[in-house]
């Protein structure tokens, strides 16, 4: 193979091109290029790289087994140059004020840990969080951006979901010193508290489907109203909490959370954006959606903005 420091980059385009068209014709249409120049620059990246990246198939071409592999690594590569530099062009353009709502629940633990990133990047933005109840967010008419866990499909609502919920037990390490063993099936969690931002419905459920249906009335049980103090409540080792990876994401890669059981259950909602035709159409609010989307690897719903 021949040094790949002295890979012709710009024919890097010219294949993802051809990859996606699955044809030379078209790629050279799309970048106003001559057929022949299209072959050539084809012909110079396979040289460079030692080996074929199309064959010929009918009128058109196909991807060759390497030439597939090439090819989803290029477009993604290319995908995130273009999103770098949009964002750095909205940023050098766009300031004023945002505002966000979302229910605690977000706010206390995501948002919190995500949303110095995007302060930092746009210093010319001034973000305004709003704590509202999580069935109000949707409803709000003078806010730029909400967040809310739903069904999704709000009326005269523009949203894209963020992330799909399940949640599962998690604890703190703290808590195997404090019951003086470990939790390794749903029987052991008898010796510990339960802890519940609703009226308990989620574990009873978690348990039945667990096999346990009986375990949640001999387990103890402390009730919160807010989900983001039970899982501060999990992290000091008072007990066990129901939490989505969404939420708990930071905790767990830092260890100050762990899930005894692999065993989840389906929230039936998910985390949502949702936005109004209003506020849409300001560039401080597109900035934001294009952040966020990307943060959940939901830049494909980007393409949905009216």
């Amino acid at each position: 193979m021949a040094d790949l420091r002295n890979l012709p980059l710009p024919t890097l385009r010219t294949f993802e091109a051809a990859a996606r068209h699955q044809s030379l014709a078209k790629a050279a249409a799309e970048l106003h290029l001559t057929d022949s120049a299209v072959s050539h620059q084809i012909r110079r990246l396979e040289e460079a790289l030692g080996c074929d990246l199309f064959a010929k198939a009918g009128r058109g071409v196909a991807l060759t087994d390497a030439g597939r592999i090439l090819a989803k690594t290029v477009s993604g590569a290319l995908q995130e140059i273009l999103a770098a530099t949009m964002r750095l062009s909205d940023a050098s353009q766009v300031g004023g004020r945002l505002d966000v709502a979302c229910p605690p629940m977000f706010a206390n633990t995501w948002l919190a840990r995500h949303i110095s990133d995007f302060c930092q990047d746009h210093p010319s933005i001034e973000c305004h969080i709003r704590l509202v109840e999580n069935q109000r967010v949707h409803e709000l008419g003078d806010i730029d951006v909400g967040i809310s866990f739903g069904p999704g499909g709000w009326a005269d609502r523009w949203s894209a979901l963020l992330a799909h919920v399940n949640v599962t037990p998690v604890c703190s390490p703290l808590l195997f010193e404090r019951i003086g063993g470990s939790i390794t099936q749903p029987a052991d969690l008898r010796h510990c508290l339960l802890l519940h931002w609703d009226d308990g419905s989620e574990w009873r459920r978690w348990f039945s489907e667990a096999g346990e249906p009986d375990l949640a009335q001999q387990a103890r049980h402390l009730y919160c109203s807010d989900l983001g103090m039970a899982i501060d409540l999990a992290i000091h080792g008072t007990g066990v909490a129901l939490v989505s990876d969404t939420l708990s994401a930071s905790d767990l890669k830092r260890g100050v959370l762990i899930k005894p059981f692999s065993f989840s259950i389906d929230a039936f909602g998910g985390w949502h954006v949702v936005c109004n035709n209003a506020s849409l159409g300001r560039s401080v609010t597109r900035l934001f959606l294009r952040w966020l989307l990307a943060r959940f690897g939901r830049d494909a719903s980007w393409e949905t903005l009216p």
